[in-house]
């Protein structure tokens, strides 16, 4: 027969510890354990704790219900396997019950989401609701019910790139969720990015930008501006170029304001706007071009249609249509980081005037791109009757 567990702790020299043995019953797994202190007054003071619990089991087990007590031991056969303790298990269960009854269905946390970003740009927001019907999958699950499975099997057969995106607004909505207590913990921290390998970065040749913007200010005057300071002066062209007004171009200075509720890390930025700059938007302007409110005046799918038909008329159509050519995305913030990197080499001056995260993003994504004699030329593009009666700006009083 075994020798019943002492509630009295024991100094083992081998160890320099004290024990305190503790009988099943008073134990938290239902098991007799061993457990180890530094010093006597920390042993004795888990004893009181014991001894509570010995005076108030005689008085729970009269609670009991032979019912309760047979359900009890067949939880206790159920979680043997686990090595799970049952007051441990309850409890972990109440708390995931509690976090539930928070939750709400994903697809209502999106439009959530949405609603609380209301302010941001038109394509963000467009963004997010294509995002919402890719994900309609898992909109009638719990928030806090979506497990790592459950991403990895939406994403599943997506390109890198495509499945970055995707991760990057769940990220956001989870984010989100999170703070506002609808789900314990961002399920996207289990999961990893996909590596991208980036080629070289494409740029457009100042051959195809002079026609580009040629045929704009002969065929459609009103876009003529989005491409100059898209190219000239590299802003973004979905989440800051749609909200930069005419006011926020000093003409006189050449510079360009960005405010911090339009840019992307909402600081406020300074461009400055190039002397061939300023000579396309003088002929915009000679030619009847408006230059009071926004400086892009469309819809984002107006805008669209444009860019297309403007692309279209530079490099041709197949016969459904389809351009000859892909256009190169970003290209316009591509093309002017490269060309002013190549003409100026400051890449401090370059990182402040286009809101980049960092110097060494810069200098990888940009850096040799092209050569100072494209960047010449390229700098050089002209409206051809200011390339004929050109007058530096300089001179003019």
């Amino acid at each position: 027969m075994a020798r019943p567990s002492s509630l009295e702790p024991r100094f083992i020299k081998s160890r320099g510890k004290w024990v305190l043995n503790v009988p099943p019953e008073l134990s938290d797994t239902g098991k007799r354990r061993q457990l180890f202190f530094d010093t006597k007054k920390a042993a004795t003071a888990d004893v009181e704790k014991l001894k509570t619990r010995s005076d108030n089991f005689g008085v729970s087990l009269t609670q009991l219900t032979p019912a309760k007590i047979a359900e009890a031991a067949e939880a206790y056969s159920l979680l043997k396997p686990y090595n799970f303790g049952l007051l441990d298990t309850v409890r972990e269960y109440i708390e995931t019950h509690k976090q539930r009854a928070a939750s709400i269905p994903f697809g209502q946390m999106i439009d959530l989401y949405v609603e609380a970003k209301k302010n941001r740009s038109e394509v963000y927001l467009a963004q997010f609701r294509w995002f919402k019907r890719r994900t309609e999958p898992v909109h009638g699950q719990l928030a806090s019910d979506i497990t790592l499975r459950d991403l990895d099997k939406l994403l599943e057969g997506e390109k890198p790139t495509v499945k970055n995106a995707f991760m990057r607004y769940l990220r956001a909505v989870f984010n989100w969720g999170v703070k506002r207590d609808y789900l314990p913990s961002n399920p996207i921290a289990k999961m990893d990015f996909e590596e991208v390998v980036k080629g070289d970065t494409q740029i457009l040749e100042p051959k195809l930008v002079q026609v580009l913007l040629d045929d704009c200010l002969e065929n459609d005057l009103t876009l003529l501006p989005h491409r100059i300071i898209g190219f000239f002066c590299g802003i973004r062209p979905a989440g800051e170029l749609p909200r930069v007004e005419w006011s926020d171009l000093d003409w006189n200075d050449r510079v360009l304001r960005l405010r911090a509720e339009i840019t992307k890390k909402k600081r406020l930025r300074f461009v400055d706007v190039s002397e061939n700059a300023i000579e396309w938007l003088t002929e915009y302007k000679v030619r009847g071009g408006k230059t009071s409110g926004p400086v892009v005046p469309f819809s984002p799918a107006g805008l669209r249609d444009r860019h297309r038909e403007n692309w279209r008329r530079v490099v041709g159509a197949t016969a459904n249509g389809t351009p000859k050519r892909q256009w190169i995305q970003q290209g316009m913030r591509h093309s002017y980081c490269s060309y002013w990197l190549a003409k100026h080499g400051d890449i401090d001056r370059l990182v402040i005037q286009s809101g980049h995260e960092s110097k060494e993003v810069m200098w990888r994504n940009y850096y040799r791109a092209t050569t100072k004699a494209t960047a010449d030329k390229f700098w050089g593009i002209r409206p051809a009757k200011a390339a004929a009666n050109i007058v530096p700006m300089a001179q003019v009083s």
